[in-house]
């Protein structure tokens, strides 16, 4: 048997969030099962608020990932900690930080979905712990043996993203132990073109892209970015409107195998 995953990337702003849902209902009809988001630029370019993520979820959106912005609105800390909540932070920040570091998704007639999400170190401006035993480690608590995995890499460098990849491909693609089937980048904001199928079993793309405007630069107003970057004036970097998009992947997985069979970029005009 296979189901289709969607991961859906950054979602910037009311546009993102827009363009996130509709996406949602699309992918839906189209035969996708769930439907994963980063909402870590939901709240007008930076952070999640808790009616961001009440909007997103009620919009379609099965999960909600977040970056380095997760705690930009601290009101969405009490959901992060609830475990009925289906959002999480990176999983490996502080070990004091509060918040979940994995979620458990149950899918009918196929084995348990958990995702996580990490961030780089590679020119972030958030320290944090190492991605590659942060990824061990969680997926090493998992109790379902036949589990599979979806992992997230939100960083700036794609050969860190692609370390990543290849780390989970080497780690935790056994037949005795809970399996990654995918490992996909965000936080630039756009997408590459690199979605493919490490040793037929694992997808992986470096960036997914963004949900939001794509007249803009990277979701932000093009004007205003052009005044701070050209004639280095200080400008507010408010969202932008138009074009929106929403970008990300479908993951089809053999359930039965327990492996991605295929990875298919997202790009669709809402």
């Amino acid at each position: 048997m296979h189901i289709a995953i969607a991961f859906l990337g950054d979602t910037v702003g009311s546009v993102g969030r827009s363009a996130a849902t509709a996406a949602a209902r699309r992918l839906r009809e189209q035969g996708v099962r769930l439907v994963i988001a980063n909402g870590e630029n939901a709240r007008n370019g930076s952070g999640l608020s808790p009616d961001n993520l009440r909007e997103l979820l009620r919009g379609g959106i099965d999960a909600v990932t977040l970056g380095d912005h997760w705690v930009k609105d601290r009101q969405i800390v009490p959901f992060i900690e609830d475990p009925t909540q289906p959002v999480l932070r990176p999983a490996n920040l502080s070990p004091h930080a509060p918040g979940k570091r994995i979620v458990r998704i149950g899918l009918e007639g196929a084995p348990t979905l958990y995702v996580l999400t990490v961030l780089g170190r590679l020119f972030m401006p958030l320290p944090a712990d190492s991605p590659f035993a942060a990824i061990d480690r969680e997926i090493s608590a998992i109790p379902e043996r036949d589990a599979i995995v979806i992992v997230e890499i939100h960083a700036e460098a794609t050969s860190e993203k692609q370390a990543v990849a290849w780390h989970c491909l080497r780690n935790w693609c056994r037949d005795d132990a809970p399996r990654v089937v995918a490992v996909l980048g965000t936080h630039t904001h756009v997408a590459t073109a690199d979605a493919r199928l490490l040793d037929h079993v694992l997808a992986a793309q470096t960036d997914v892209g963004m949900c939001g405007p794509q007249r803009s630069v990277i979701g932000r107003d093009v004007s205003a970015t052009l005044d701070a970057m050209v004639r280095q004036m200080p400008a507010p970097l408010e969202v932008a409107s138009e074009d929106p998009r929403a970008q990300g992947a479908i993951v089809r997985i053999d359930t039965l195998m327990r492996r991605a069979a295929a990875i298919e970029p997202v790009d669709l005009s809402v």
